[in-house]
């Protein structure tokens, strides 16, 4: 269990982590998956890599922790360059949002509803 971690994200970040994603962070100790996490159509994307909470602490120390202006912290990624954050400012918070090229294409209303409407290793 990753729970110190979660905790310790949360103090670094300043704010509460939604509820789903912090159930998902607690028990999730690698961040590479066996098989790609796929979007259902009609969605289009992929996640090879979902972080964890010590990733994401890492990531913070080396300031490179997501688009802080758009209270977006990163959570994952693929191989060909997409991005996946978490919303954590007060409007929007836990939505999931997903770049390709520097331009916003998916956005799930919560971690939970990310994985339901994926397929693959994490889902």
């Amino acid at each position: 269990m990753d729970i110190a971690h979660v905790s310790k994200l949360e103090e670094i970040i300043g704010s509460e982590i939604p509820k789903d994603y912090a159930r998902f962070l607690s028990s999730h100790t690698d961040s590479f998956l066996d098989s790609s996490l796929v979007f259902n159509e009609p969605r289009t994307g992929i996640i090879d890599e979902l972080y964890t909470a010590k990733d994401i602490i890492k990531n913070s120390v080396e300031n490179n922790l997501g688009i802080p202006d758009k209270g977006l912290v990163h959570i994952g990624s693929n191989i060909m360059g997409g991005f996946l954050y978490i919303k954590l400012s007060s409007e929007g918070f836990g939505e999931v949002h997903y770049s390709e090229n520097n331009c916003f294409k998916e956005l799930f209303s919560s971690f939970s509803a990310f994985i339901k409407e994926s397929h693959g290793d994490a889902a």
